[in-house]
């Protein structure tokens, strides 16, 4: 599917599907795919062309992409991000990322999920409230993490050239946080 053809946010998840892959580039300009190895030395977020362009993102560029075209679309959306909780200065630059962004959609009446960046829950997840979906999606990162508990944070714009532990003192300074 072309980027021009959507029409509807379940085209927008085919768009997806058809045109992206979890990966990204770094500050070299070297692509990884499905390798998160270096992730926090060298990850840089790039913007919704250079994701289009390359066909790559981390859940941090899918969501943005996903972000941008349902308000093309006049869908109303939200970001959010559920993570191990580090202060702004930690600094284990070996350390996995513990990190996940998602976006919900909401029409008629309903909450959707539309998840594209973790390809083991790709689809999109009807809810009939946020709060269903929100703990439904932070329960399973939860899991996932061993019990660790998975703050989450609403967040509105993702800038182009951060570093991951930039993009984590931004998600610390949103602190609007829900769970």
């Amino acid at each position: 599917m072309d980027i021009n053809e959507i029409k509807f946010p379940k085209d927008i998840f085919q768009y997806m599907n058809d045109n992206i892959e979890y990966g990204w580039i770094d500050i070299n300009g070297d692509k990884h795919i499905k390798i998160m190895k270096d992730f926090r030395k060298i990850y840089r977020i790039s913007s919704i062309e250079e994701t289009i362009d390359s066909g790559l993102g981390t859940c941090i560029e899918q969501v943005a992409l996903m972000h941008y075209l349902l308000d093309k679309l006049k869908v109303k959306n939200k970001m959010f991000c559920c993570r191990i909780y580090e202060p702004d200065d930690y600094g284990n630059l070996e350390e996995e990322e513990h990190m996940h962004c998602f976006v919900l959609y909401y029409l008629n009446n309903k909450v959707y999920h539309m998840e594209h960046p973790n390809f083991e829950k790709k689809g999109i997840y009807e809810y009939d409230s946020e709060e269903s979906a929100i703990n439904t999606i932070v329960n399973y990162y939860i899991q996932l993490r061993g019990g660790k508990d998975s703050p989450l944070a609403e967040f509105y714009k993702i800038e182009k050239g951060l570093s991951f532990k930039e993009f984590n003192k931004y998600i610390n300074q949103v602190n609007f946080a829900i769970k």
